[in-house]
């Protein structure tokens, strides 16, 4: 039965790229701008009293997309380094200069107590070509009982305006996600990334390749949550916080080759780190970064 799931599948995917142009996108990297996941306690704690460490993550995006008339969707998997493991599809319907977006998202394999975690995403959005654009999105898992160990929760959210200038789209970004996770009975942790940044896309007509730039701040934290019944029979939560926070520089270009296929490299990294106090800032020696290259290939159209 899987076999036969599986070549239909495929079936399918071969026969619909001679009828629709199909995107696939495969995107890999590495980066070391995440606080250890093992960690129980504050590096900020005064016993701690410790320095924000890098910490190594692999990125992966796998990404299939393709649209009919008025209608684009995507699907795929993605690695983050901060909300994990997700598998997502959307479906998005273009109404003039108004755009509504909706689909799935769902973690997986994140914690062997919830191998699958379901929940929703979505996007609206407005745009006059060529003059202005406003877009807001967002996800969340749907229900997951935070009191049992291994539950978790993800959650990202998005907001950008911007306009067009001669061959420069330039955009004013709000991005903010967060995984929280219970690691013990009496204590959730949460890793929350949030980031301000101006972007400007570049390209030119009948030139084979376009370059992004961004340049912001970001601020990444992490909470321990502690949990417990007082003397006075009373629930109290003590929370100790990590806050590491960064000027950063980020820049991604793609090059055609053909019709068919483009390939993009990027990499970003902090021009300027400090850490919250009491934690203390990096050794000077710490080299911070995130790198990531990958393909798209463009699967039949007429």
């Amino acid at each position: 039965m899987r076999k036969t799931v599986f070549t239909l599948l495929i079936l399918g995917c071969v026969l619909s790229s001679r009828l629709f142009a199909l995107d696939l996108e495969l995107t890999g990297g590495l980066g070391n701008l995440a606080f250890d996941k093992s960690r129980t306690t504050a590096l900020s704690n005064a016993n701690v009293a410790g320095a924000f460490s890098p910490q190594l993550f692999p990125l992966a995006l796998v990404r299939l997309s393709g649209d009919y008339r008025s209608l684009t969707w995507n699907m795929g998997f993605q690695r983050d380094p901060l909300v994990r493991n997700r598998l997502f599809g959307n479906l998005r319907a273009d109404l003039g200069n108004f755009f509504i977006e909706a689909g799935p998202v769902i973690g997986i394999f994140n914690s062997s107590k919830l191998p699958l975690n379901p929940g929703i995403s979505a996007a609206l959005g407005f745009a006059v070509p060529g003059i202005v654009f406003v877009r807001a999105d967002g996800s969340s898992t749907l229900g997951s009982a935070m009191d049992i160990t291994g539950s978790y929760f993800q959650n990202t959210g998005d907001l950008s305006a911007g306009f067009w200038v001669p061959h420069v789209i330039c955009s004013l970004n709000l991005d903010a996600k967060n995984y929280s996770s219970r690691e013990k009975a009496n204590l959730l942790v949460t890793d929350a990334l949030i980031r301000y940044f101006f972007r400007a896309d570049v390209y030119t007509k009948n030139v084979p390749y376009t370059i992004r730039l961004d340049l912001g701040f970001q601020k990444l934290s992490r909470y321990y949550a502690t949990e417990k019944i007082d003397s006075n029979n009373n629930f109290v939560k003590d929370t100790e916080t990590d806050d590491f926070k960064s000027v950063f520089l980020g820049v991604e270009g793609t090059y055609t080759f053909n019709s068919a296929f483009r390939l993009l490299l990027g990499a970003e990294m902090p021009v300027y780190s400090w850490g919250g106090r009491p934690m203390k800032d990096p050794p000077k020696s710490a080299f911070l970064f995130e790198a990531h290259a990958g393909i798209i290939w463009t699967l039949g159209g007429n």
